[in-house]
């Protein structure tokens, strides 16, 4: 009989021969970060099922607050009606409060071991898929542009102090970025103003999206990461890890359609914009939410560059350090969870122009395999 202080982990006589954990097999150094990772997981499914099972309940008591049930927003609403919708995501929502307090509570138990993945599946699909919709990406897109400016201070300031040979174009590059602040103060300031009143206006729908994702995003990791302890995922880690440099390729071309056509916004010829006079502040906009497609790009190559394993010189503090894991896997299996959950929404509400100059549907099972190459390679998968 398994004690109650068995390891975080399935019992041992229902191990998978040469997996983790399983007698005989080899000592596996990634075991150790693949059990703390495993409860992790699930205090963070805990947690994330909780708040939104909160929210969904906020909203089934203030219906004209919840962004959930406008016509047109979510998947699911396309589908089923506002009540119905509610009631669906709330149920799900405590589904996956129940057995998250159960996996942490009776790690060992089978029933809760084998409830893991179906659960698992539809936290995905009632938070990955029903829950998000249109506003999906503009959320995502619009505090990525948020953040860009001052990411690309932070950084231009070390390379600045770190990297004597690059001080001179990463000067030049700030005045002329100050200059033409300067100059366009007001276009910016209303572009800052509208950014803020935009976003403190659509806060319920902030909250509907980011927690129903950062629910799906945690399941979906708990789900796979009990998979791979159990060595059902060695062989398809091993064949995604040696094709990782192809995946990532293909990911980091995802948004470059986007990045393009905001770039337009620049020249007398804009896409993605009607037709009429369109303000500076507006181009600058454009320039900002290119910026953020920019940034995905670079950071997705990250995955298969030197500078995703190890810090660079210029990083603080960490310099030369390897780069946690995790660091790189979270923030990247929460983009791909949110591609993939937007996709649909996409091509059922926006019609195809959508899928050519952003295609998650492209983009985001390429970046998921980018990312578990990237996890395996990481992990010592060859």
């Amino acid at each position: 009989m398994t004690s109650p202080s068995a390891p975080y982990d399935t019992p041992a006589r229902d191990a998978v021969p040469g997996a983790p954990g399983a007698p005989g097999a080899p000592s596996d150094p990634s075991g150790h970060v693949a059990r703390q990772s495993t409860r992790r997981l699930a205090v963070a499914a805990l947690v994330a099922s909780a708040a939104t099972a909160v929210l969904v309940t906020f909203f089934a008591v203030r219906p004209g607050l919840s962004p959930l049930l406008e016509t047109g927003n979510t998947l699911g609403r396309t589908f089923l009606p506002g009540a119905l919708l509610t009631g669906v995501l709330l149920a799900a929502a405590l589904l996956g409060v129940a057995t998250a307090a159960a996996a942490l509570a009776r790690p060992a138990s089978r029933v809760t071991q084998r409830a893991v993945a179906p659960v698992a599946v539809v936290q995905v699909l009632a938070f990955g898929f029903l829950a998000q919709g249109s506003g999906t990406l503009s959320v995502a897109g619009y505090l990525v542009a948020m953040a860009v400016p001052v990411l690309a201070v932070w950084a231009g300031v070390q390379v600045f102090r770190t990297r004597p040979a690059w001080r001179l174009p990463v000067a030049a590059a700030g005045v002329l970025a100050l200059v033409g602040i300067v100059v366009a103060r007001d276009d910016f300031a209303t572009w800052l103003g509208a950014l803020a009143s935009g976003l403190a206006r659509e806060r319920w729908g902030l909250l509907a999206v980011l927690l129903p994702l950062a629910t799906a995003t945690a399941w979906a990791g708990l789900a796979l990461v009990r998979a791979w302890r159990r060595g059902s995922l060695r062989g398809a880690t091993a064949w995604v890890t040696r094709h990782r440099r192809l995946f990532t390729v293909l990911a980091a071309l995802g948004p470059l359609p986007y990045a393009l056509a905001r770039l337009t916004w620049l020249t007398p010829w804009p896409q993605l914009v009607m037709e009429g006079d369109m303000p500076l502040a507006v181009r600058i906009q454009g320039l900002a939410l290119s910026s953020g497609a920019w940034a995905g790009i670079i950071l997705t190559l990250g995955l298969i560059l030197p500078w995703g394993e190890t810090f660079p010189r210029w990083f603080p503090r960490r310099a030369g350090q390897p780069v946690p894991p995790a660091a790189a896997i979270v923030p990247g299996g929460i983009v791909a969870v949110m591609l993939c959950g937007a996709a649909i929404p996409m091509l059922v509400m926006m019609g195809g122009s959508s899928a050519l100059f952003f295609p998650a549907w492209f983009w985001g099972p390429a970046l998921a395999l980018a990312v578990w190459g990237y996890a395996g390679h990481r992990a010592g998968i060859r």
